[in-house]
């Protein structure tokens, strides 16, 4: 088993953060953390034209994965970078809809995959709140073996970082999917809590 990365996964590394430092990462997360999301939304997509989003969707919708190597290196590349916005809730709502399936897959993943869509997710045993939920297009939350898609963002809490705002997403909201993916998501995030 090889657990080293690849030429090729190096050099996606090294073209984000290219890219990232091109991008004055700093100047967005303050115009982010000022409540001007239009700077992030611009990056964000660069970001999906560089193909980052598109690493957790299936190629059946518009995606190039599921790649979860190249994933976990551009994450550390927008990490080291600041970068703002619900990035690891849009990736893990990707895989998250991606093993449901059905219409909510269909409607949501090529947007995911193209960086139109940013998404947010709660997760039960996580905490009620969903990170920029106000600048999200969508707030998914997952209870059990239920999938939701939230009514709205709901209300704003306070955050220790400005940069990192929460919400409280409404109650309610119909349900997109059921089943053993959902549980086993909520209970495969619970062991990587641990």
């Amino acid at each position: 088993m090889r657990f080293l990365l690849t030429d090729e996964q190096r050099e996606f590394g090294r073209s984000l953060d290219a890219l990232l430092t091109a991008a004055d990462t700093p100047a967005v997360l303050r115009a982010w953390a000022a409540g001007d999301h239009g700077p992030g939304r611009a990056l964000w997509g660069r970001l999906a034209d560089a193909g980052v989003f598109a690493l957790a969707v299936p190629e059946a919708y518009g995606g190039v994965g599921p790649l979860p190597v190249e994933a976990a290196v551009a994450c550390v590349e927008l990490g080291r970078h600041a970068v703002p916005g619900p990035v690891a809730e849009t990736l893990a709502a990707g895989v998250l809809l991606a093993g449901t399936g059905g219409p909510v897959a269909a409607e949501w993943l090529p947007g995911i995959a193209s960086g139109a869509a940013m998404v947010s997710l709660t997760l039960e045993g996580y905490g009620p709140y969903a990170p920029d939920a106000d600048a999200a297009d969508a707030v998914f939350t997952v209870t059990g073996d239920e999938l939701r898609l939230a009514p709205g963002p709901g209300e704003p809490s306070a955050s220790v970082d400005p940069a990192r705002r929460l919400f409280r997403p409404e109650p309610g909201g119909a349900p997109v999917a059921k089943g053993p993916v959902c549980l086993l998501y909520t209970s495969l995030s619970g062991l990587a809590r641990r």
